[in-house]
């Protein structure tokens, strides 16, 4: 039977079909992340599934059907398509090693994959909490372990291209004495470890209330040689015991995720000598509501209400701030934290706006 006479489907029902497609795609990178198979097609070269399923102990047939999926998906290279499917030898582009298997570059994707298929596990929970207005329980990382999703945008850009665009941030950083840095929400370290790498006098407070991200973010700090200089603590930077201290206190990328930013900007300025400054990072999101919007919208909203809105929402006293957070907003919250002032720094990035707010 012909579907010739049919008319065209709607706008929005081809729209689905690919985002169905593309959700699809993600899936298939997950399973190539979580079991290594990038990475192993990157370093022992081109392959038979056979062989393949021998280098990575996965099972062939599986292999196979992941192989000829990521063919078909333009993701690997087939070198003759007409071979027999166990003959078939695969191989990983070299412009594709960059994106799905160097950790350290700002291009790295594969973690998309497993943010997406972690957000979906959620969604019947989700679904609940969006009749009760409640919030759902934390995912544990495991079985995929914390994703570094941050790290290269903190150490290709935090501390060689992102700081010293600031003058007076990046003039104390650079002087004597060495300044003190309390890296706030500093999740697995990478912030923090990165202004040590790039500003070899200052000493930096990586605070987070996750124990196992900071377990993770010592580790890291060892492993980069600067654990000197760099600390991380499971403790509230509110304990009265750190106030005054630091030159600078930075939030990256954190902020909205709190259920009660009104007091984690108070408690930053508590940690504030007389003449430091905070810098906070957050997304680009528009300075107002507009429709229709970009992608980088979208993208964000998409993002707030399945995981950065929910996970607010089980504190009976959230600002349910949510990942749109424009400036109006945040200027909002500093004032009243007790900032004096708020500035927008002309910082071009396609993903964060930055702030510093005087105390």
């Amino acid at each position: 039977m012909s579907d010739e006479g049919l008319e065209a489907p709607p706008p929005l029902a081809e729209r689905l079909w690919r985002s169905e497609m593309a959700a699809l795609d993600l899936y298939v990178v997950y399973l190539g992340e979580r079991l290594g198979l990038y990475r192993a097609l990157a370093e022992g070269g081109p392959a038979t599934s056979r062989e393949f399923a021998a280098r990575t102990g996965a099972a062939e047939r599986y292999v196979r059907e992941w192989l000829e999926h990521q063919a078909v998906a333009g993701f690997v290279d087939v070198e003759d398509p007409s071979a027999d499917a166990p003959d078939r030898r695969y191989s990983l582009p070299a412009d594709h090693v960059e994106v799905l298997v160097d950790r350290d570059s700002l291009w790295f994707s594969p973690h998309k994959a497993i943010d997406v298929v972690r957000a979906g596990r959620r969604l019947p929970e989700l679904a609940e909490a969006f009749r009760t207005g409640g919030g759902i329980p934390p995912l544990p990382w495991e079985p995929e372990g914390r994703a570094d999703f941050n790290r290269p945008r903190f150490v290709n850009l935090l501390g060689k291209r992102w700081l010293p665009s600031i003058p007076e941030v990046h003039g104390r950083l650079v002087a004597e004495p060495p300044a003190r840095v309390a890296d706030v929400a500093c999740g697995t370290g990478w912030s923090s470890i990165a202004m040590a790498l790039e500003y070899p006098n200052v000493l930096v407070d990586g605070f987070d209330l996750d124990a196992d991200a900071v377990e993770q973010a010592t580790r890291n700090a060892d492993e980069a040689g600067v654990a000197d200089r760099v600390r991380f603590r499971a403790a509230d930077a509110a304990d009265p015991g750190f106030s005054g201290r630091f030159d600078l206190v930075t939030i990256f990328e954190a902020l909205h995720d709190m259920s009660r930013p009104v007091e984690a900007l108070r408690a930053a300025r508590s940690l504030l000598d007389e003449n430091g400054w905070a810098l906070v990072a957050d997304e680009l999101v528009a300075e107002r509501f507009t429709v229709p919007a970009g992608d980088r919208e979208r993208y964000t909203y998409g993002w707030s209400v399945v995981t950065c809105l929910p996970d607010a929402m089980g504190d009976p006293g959230t600002a349910a701030t949510g990942a749109v957070m424009r400036p109006d907003i945040l200027r909002t919250y500093a004032l009243e934290a007790g900032f004096a002032s708020v500035e927008v720094l002309p910082i071009d990035t396609e993903y964060w706006r930055f702030y510093r707010l005087v105390p």
